[in-house]
This record gives C-alpha cells, structure tokens and sequence, in this order.
C-alpha cells in the first residue's frame, strides 16, 4: 500500500497564497524537524525544500502542505528500505531538472542520484543559481553538477 503526500502534482506555491500565519515560530519549528527528517526520508526531500523557501513570512497555505507531510509520514511509519547483500557493485547515475519550475524566480531546481547497485549511495536537490533560458541549458548544468559530485 502506497501512502500520497495529497499534494497536487503540478502545485506551486507562492508568497501570497492564503492568509499570513499568527504563529511563525510553530512554522518554523515543523520545517526545521522536517529538514532533520529529510536525512531518513529522502521521499519528503523535495516537498520539504518547498515548505522551507516561506519561512519568513508563511502562511495558511504552506502550513496544510505541512499537515499533509506530516500526515504523510504517520501513514507510512512503518515501511522501510530492504538493502540485500547481494547487490551488484554497478554504478547507477539519475538526474533530473525542474526546468524554471519555481514561480517566484524562474530557476530551476536540479536533482540527481546514485546507486551501487540497488542501494542508494548519494542523492542531491538544489536551486540553480542562475536563470536558464533554455531546458537544455538546465540539463547542461545538471549533468555538469552530477559529474562534479561523482568526481
């Protein structure tokens, strides 16, 4: 049985969706013990990093996305990872990019994975720094950082 964040799939979030907070500092709690979970969690990472870019002024609507991950994460408390100790030592690369998908600065966020065999050995999210003007040129700068951290 498969657990949903009940987050739409093509959702974005704004600095103006809903109505400012009264409580900043439960906000701000809630993300930062998500941001600790993400380390066991790499399923939430993304969701998380989402949450986390309104901590200075949230509001109504970032605070259900939070209820919704923690909703989320009591659902599947009891699931886990198996890793078998007979893997092949083959190295797997993964990237993808969310090209200009942030709708408040149009950059773009990239993601990548690695697997020695069918563990997962290293995983990364960022925020480009800069614009693309192209999605080629985002998945440029992608394989280019997959390629960095590999090395």
């Amino acid at each position: 049985m498969t657990a949903s964040t009940h987050i739409e799939t093509n959702a974005h979030l704004t600095f103006d969706d809903g109505s400012l907070l009264h409580d900043l500092t439960l906000y701000r709690q809630l993300v930062g013990s998500l941001v600790y979970l993400t380390v066991t969690h790499l399923d939430i990472a993304y969701v998380v990093h989402i949450v986390s870019q309104f901590m200075t002024s949230p509001r109504s609507s970032h605070f259900s996305v939070i209820l919704c991950i923690l909703q989320y994460i009591r659902d599947i408390l009891y699931h886990g990872l198996l890793f078998s100790s007979h893997s092949s030592l083959v190295l797997h690369a993964y990237f993808d990019v969310d090209w200009a998908g942030d709708p408040t600065d149009r950059r773009s966020t990239i993601g990548f994975c690695f697997f020695l065999g069918n563990p997962l050995i290293s995983w990364h999210s960022k925020k480009q720094t800069i614009v693309s003007q192209f999605s080629i040129k985002a998945e440029y700068r992608a394989i280019a950082d997959a390629t960095q951290e590999l090395i």
